[in-house]
């Protein structure tokens, strides 16, 4: 959770008949209520640097090679949760990549994440504009801290005028969006200042088409790479396998297995460790979900409070052959590994305005990182986060009170992953369920709020899976 500090402006869309509006929150901005995003052609061939030693306070490494679907989100994965949040159950599941093809209906509507991401949302009029749109995009981020404001936060707004646009009315409309040359940024601050520079014109066209309407985004920069298509009906891979449970965790009954809760406070309570050089390992979290333990404890039924962290991993024990380099002296377990894993949540995320939490103060967010982050040191400089070995945020609040929970993935496809301005409501007042599914045999990587009668049962089969990957979403295609 280190990209906090971001501010960037929008991409306005071609206006329909009903123009929608993305709404600016201290520097971030959300534009529609999403049950759905999918991120699509994930996985790539790279390279990271691979901590190998720290000892006497020196970070070595070395380069460590990936490739395939899904990629380096195939290596094991630690689930991460920051309060105020409740944790209801979690289990996990696992299935082989056995696959067909699958017809998906989507939707298709334009917008810009704020991180240099172009995504897809529903297409709400059959009406025909022609515009060219110059838009910015300016990022401030701070890679040794976090950045965040406890202030109320400012609200502007920007929506398309559609004043001078030329209309058809009642015919289906093709859109493509394309990033061209640099010509001028326009830099949009949380206040609503604006500000220009060098940057990029992003030209919005639209014209009429005969046949079902369709969308298709293309994105190019100088350090990114981000495309998204879409249609009314798409068709898709999807594994055929049932799905089997390998870890569960419920709150009710208490009970949990194949799950192991750590946190980041080594060194106390009798669990990891704690030097000048890397300041605290993970250590057993306690059943209260904000102390060190000595050993393992099942999770209480409790509310973890504002800036208060816990971290989920499997109950299998690391070697270096399964999990690389580790610090010496912490509690180190495997997370959960391969291209074909499925996380389901229940969990509630309660209003925390009256905390005294000088730093993430009632900022609430579900991510995953690769394994190998957590387990040298999660928030110092010696890990290989920076140099993007993976970070998936599914479900995370960016500013104080918000009830806006958006989704990036974080590495270096396309030169830093992508992203949806799109945004899932924040579960205030009771729980949500909601299902991460990790697809290699389709390279995706889908999010979907889940009926609140689904049951989280030993099994999940292959053709519910499919049913909730076929759900109407928001579209994130990143670049090969």
């Amino acid at each position: 959770m280190r990209f906090l500090s971001s501010a960037i402006a929008l991409a306005t869309t071609a206006a329909l008949v009903a123009a929608d509006s993305c709404t600016q929150i201290s520097g971030n901005y959300y534009c529609n209520a999403a049950t759905a995003i999918e991120y699509e052609n994930v996985g790539f061939s790279g390279s990271y640097t691979d901590v190998t030693s720290m000892d006497d306070c020196s970070c070595s490494t070395e380069t460590r090679s990936f490739s395939g679907s899904l990629a380096p989100f195939s290596d094991d994965l630690s689930v991460h949760f920051r309060g105020p949040i409740q944790l209801k159950q979690v289990s996990v599941y696992t299935s082989s990549s056995e696959s067909s093809s699958k017809m998906k209906k989507r939707d298709a509507h334009l917008h810009l994440h704020e991180r240099q991401h172009a995504v897809q949302h529903q297409k709400r009029a059959l009406e025909v504009v022609t515009e060219i749109v110059t838009m910015v995009q300016t990022i401030y981020y701070n890679p040794d801290e976090d950045a965040t404001s406890s202030a109320e936060p400012s609200v502007s707004t920007i929506s398309v005028n559609t004043a001078s646009s030329e209309a058809v009315v009642a015919v289906p409309v093709e859109t493509t969006l394309n990033f061209g040359a640099p010509t001028t940024d326009i830099s949009v601050g949380p206040s609503g200042s604006v500000s220009t520079s060098a940057a990029t014109t992003f030209s919005v066209s639209t014209t009429s088409s005969t046949s079902s309407s369709s969308t298709t985004t293309s994105f190019s920069s100088s350090s990114s790479s981000t495309s998204t298509s879409s249609s009314a009906s798409s068709t898709t891979t999807i594994s055929t396998s049932d799905w089997s449970r390998t870890a569960q965790y419920d709150s009710s009954s208490g009970t949990q297995s194949g799950i192991t809760f750590l946190n980041n406070l080594g060194g106390t309570n009798g669990s990891g460790t704690w030097s000048s050089c890397w300041g605290n390992s993970l250590s057993y979290c306690n059943s209260d979900g904000e102390t060190a333990a000595a050993s393992s404890q099942v999770l209480g039924d409790v509310l973890v409070g504002s800036n208060t962290e816990f971290i989920m991993f499997s109950d299998t024990e690391c070697t270096t052959d399964t999990c690389g380099y580790y610090r010496d002296g912490i509690p180190a377990f495997v997370g959960f590994s391969g291209d074909m894993k499925m996380f389901l949540f229940e969990f509630q995320m309660p209003s925390d305005s009256s905390s005294s939490a000088s730093f993430n103060g009632d900022m609430p967010a579900i991510w995953f990182l690769n394994g190998r982050i957590p387990r040298t040191s999660q928030y110092g400089t010696c890990s290989c986060w920076a140099s993007g070995c993976g970070e998936f945020d599914a479900f995370e609040v960016l500013s104080s009170g918000s009830n806006y929970m958006i989704s990036t993935l974080h590495d270096e496809q396309g030169g830093s992953g992508g992203g949806s301005s799109d945004y899932f409501v924040r579960p205030t007042d009771s729980t949500m369920k909601a299902a991460v599914i990790f697809d290699g045999s389709s390279s995706k990587v889908f999010l979907v709020q889940l009926d609140d009668a689904t049951d989280f049962g030993g099994s999940v089969s292959a053709d519910t899976v499919a049913d909730w990957m076929s759900s109407s979403a928001t579209v994130v295609s990143l670049s090969s």
